[in-house]
């Protein structure tokens, strides 16, 4: 049995003291713990981003893959070797914005692959600028005036592509359910999507 020391790496991790990184960090280094899956039968594609700076700090193997296309490569991954458990772990920009076509189509095909969606509803690496899932009338730095755009709901919008599919949504502040709704899209069978719900303590006052 893998244990959550076995899954850590000896570098720490970078991002701003508060971010709720941290929780998914820890929630999924519990989650492949408790699951039992070995090392060496786990591949995380990491999007780029915040989100991203994870694939230093999770001792699997790992694929740091190009903005938007870490869905394109975790179902390439599924396919060639499905024994392996495959998760991926990008930003709502990463998935949502430059990535959405590649989410749509692992949706429909129903892709045994575990996608888990920092949702901070801003593109914070890059300082700011409004995402997929900024809500309707929030000023950022790239839309002063506000958001015209009405904002992408994933947990409404996936269902309806595919009801076959696994898709919650959670609260990273929510440490226990976060933990139990990241070990239930590990152990689903087929597509699963988890977004989780953080706040950026850098650039989310935007929104408040």
């Amino acid at each position: 049995m893998t244990t959550i020391a076995e899954l850590r790496t000896p570098h720490a991790p970078t991002w701003c003291p508060g971010c709720d990184d941290f929780l998914l960090l820890a929630g999924l280094q519990q989650a492949l713990a408790a699951s039992a899956i070995p090392t060496e039968k786990t591949v995380i594609v990491y999007d780029i981003g915040c989100a991203g700076n994870m694939a230093d700090f999770v001792h699997t193997y790992a694929v740091h893959s190009l903005h938007g296309r870490s869905i394109a490569v975790a179902m390439g991954i599924k396919l060639f070797r499905p024994d392996l458990t495959v998760i991926v772990i990008g930003g709502d920009g990463g998935i949502y914005g430059e990535g959405l076509n590649h989410l749509v189509a692992a949706a429909r095909a129903n892709s045994d692959i575990k996608v888990f969606v920092s949702n901070n509803y801003l593109y914070s690496l890059t300082t700011g600028q409004t995402s997929p899932t900024t809500p309707k009338g929030a000023k950022t730095k790239s839309t002063p005036l506000g958001v015209t755009n009405e904002p992408l709901v994933a947990s409404r919008f996936i269902p309806a592509i595919n009801d076959q599919v696994w898709v919650q949504k959670v609260s990273a502040k929510n440490i226990a359910e976060l933990n139990g709704e990241i070990k239930e899209a590990l152990n689903h069978q087929g597509f699963a999507l988890l977004d989780v719900d953080e706040n950026c303590v850098s650039f989310g006052k935007q929104l408040r």
